[in-house]
């Protein structure tokens, strides 16, 4: 039997791609037996009330596409800030529990002694690129991307750049493996044209793992080039901006998902795509009806838009309900592409059949998510909260907005729970401890400048790393 298969993307003011014929079902069979590619497409600081899917008011025609093909995860979380959810991601444990409860520190890193996702697939025979915002790790040349098993890195090392200059902290931080590089362009054009460079380039030789960060809709709050998306009908000048950054990204996934269909690699081609934090409130960001946002271990701060795409193996689109955190996404993706590993290296889990049958798995487990400030832990459908020494519990089935704070009811599960937070609290930070870095990028009225251009006023982080 064909089966005719229409896909359409957004790319700039055009919508394109097309009908075809798909593999015949026995050709499908045949291909999801095969080692799948994978893309893991992180932004940053994008809220759950930001993208079209989930009812917002900025246009994001590509992802709410990927959503409609996919599978969408309803209860994705995060950790409530960028360094421990990308510590999670690249090695399947609880950052917490080796100090990473923050923003790094430029000086600080992902423990060496780690292997981590990239290791693991480029072992397995894959060929792994990083293409954007790495930020765990910069001060030694062994802690970045291309020394910890990505066969190429292209893009940043810190927590933001200057979308226009690449510059962070008064240094240059752009490169390519080590070599700072001095490129005209705003970073998620770059970034975006380089992923679908690789694609383009792709040989077939192996499959491949991209790890596609993009930085954006991440502060510097920056008016973009060209924007196709005006909206005047948004009162907030920042939230104007962060919509049309926003738009922005958007259109550049368009164009790297459309890379996928014209190489003709779609189908067997994982992509992974959410945010790796809350969206950040004071910079242009809505998380709906959630509670709080970046920085809070409420849902706010750590429920997240997600979905996993995979036409060869899940046939329809689907939502799923239950929770799937971003330490989770390690052994999932390895047992999608039938790597071998011991299930006891990691604190997440295989979440592929949930994936699969939108049926619950794990559920009993308990998991913290939390930076020094604020914390919270999971056992489902029950969450406890501490902030600032006071304790929250929340049934999510049945308040998933944390209107109705249960604790005085429970306090044995309140007990219960709270032991679970006690873990390696005395740990040495690998958190910065300074400002909030948006500060840097204020104009002289205390508020956001949208075309600032922060100059260069120290060597390039790569030249100078030990």
């Amino acid at each position: 039997m064909k089966i005719t298969k229409c896909v359409l993307f957004v790319v700039g003011a055009l919508i394109v791609g097309g009908c075809t014929n798909a593999a015949s079902d026995k050709e499908v069979v045949r291909q999801s037996k095969t080692k799948p590619n994978i893309i893991f497409l992180l932004l940053d600081d994008l809220g759950f009330g930001d993208v079209g899917y989930q009812g917002s008011e900025i246009q994001t025609p590509n992802i709410d596409a990927l959503a409609s093909q996919g599978v969408v995860l309803n209860h994705s979380y995060a950790y409530p800030i960028c360094s421990p959810t990308r510590a999670a991601l690249m090695t399947g444990l609880n950052p917490l529990d080796f100090g990473i409860d923050g923003p790094m520190e430029n000086d600080a890193m992902l423990p060496e002694n780690l292997t981590i996702m990239p290791e693991l697939f480029h072992d397995a025979g894959y060929q792994t690129w990083l293409v954007g915002k790495w930020h765990l790790g910069m001060g030694k040349k062994s802690a970045m991307p291309h020394n910890r098993g990505f066969d190429d890195f292209y893009g940043f090392l810190g927590g933001f750049v200057d979308y226009y200059t690449h510059v962070y902290f008064g240094g240059l931080d752009w490169q390519h493996n080590g070599k700072s590089l001095r490129e005209e362009g705003h970073a998620t054009d770059l970034l975006a044209s380089k992923a679908v460079e690789k694609i383009q380039n792709y040989d077939g030789s192996a499959p491949f793992f991209m790890y596609l960060s993009l930085n954006a809709p991440h502060t510097p709050l920056q008016y973009v080039p060209n924007p196709l998306n005006i909206y005047d009908d948004i009162a907030s000048d920042d939230r104007r901006v962060f919509a049309e950054m926003t738009s922005h990204v958007d259109t550049r996934i368009g164009e790297v998902l459309q890379a996928l269909e014209d190489k003709g690699i779609a189908d067997n081609t994982i992509v992974v795509f959410m945010s790796d934090n809350g969206g950040n409130l004071e910079a242009g960001a809505s998380n709906g009806a959630l509670r709080r946002g970046k920085g809070s271990a409420f849902e706010g701060g750590v429920r997240v838009p997600a979905i996993i795409r995979w036409p060869a193996r899940f046939d329809m689109p689907q939502e799923v309900d239950y929770p799937l955190f971003v330490q989770d996404w390690l052994p999932t993706l390895l047992d999608a592409a039938d790597i071998d590993y011991s299930p006891s290296e990691f604190e997440g889990k295989s979440m592929i059949s949930m994936l699969e049958t939108g049926k619950p798995v794990n559920l009993e487990r308990s998991v913290v998510v939390g930076t020094a400030k604020s914390k919270a832990v999971y056992q489902w459908p029950w969450k406890l909260v501490v902030v600032q020494n006071k304790t929250f519990l929340y049934n999510l089935e049945e308040d998933e907005f944390e209107r109705n704070d249960l604790s005085a009811s429970h306090p044995l599960l309140v007990a219960s729970l709270s032991k679970k937070l006690t873990n390696n609290s005395a740990l040495p930070s690998k958190g910065a401890k300074g400002p909030p870095p948006e500060s840097l990028f204020y104009g002289a009225d205390g508020k956001f400048d949208y075309e600032v251009r922060k100059p260069e006023t120290r060597a390039p982080w790569a030249d100078v790393a030990l």
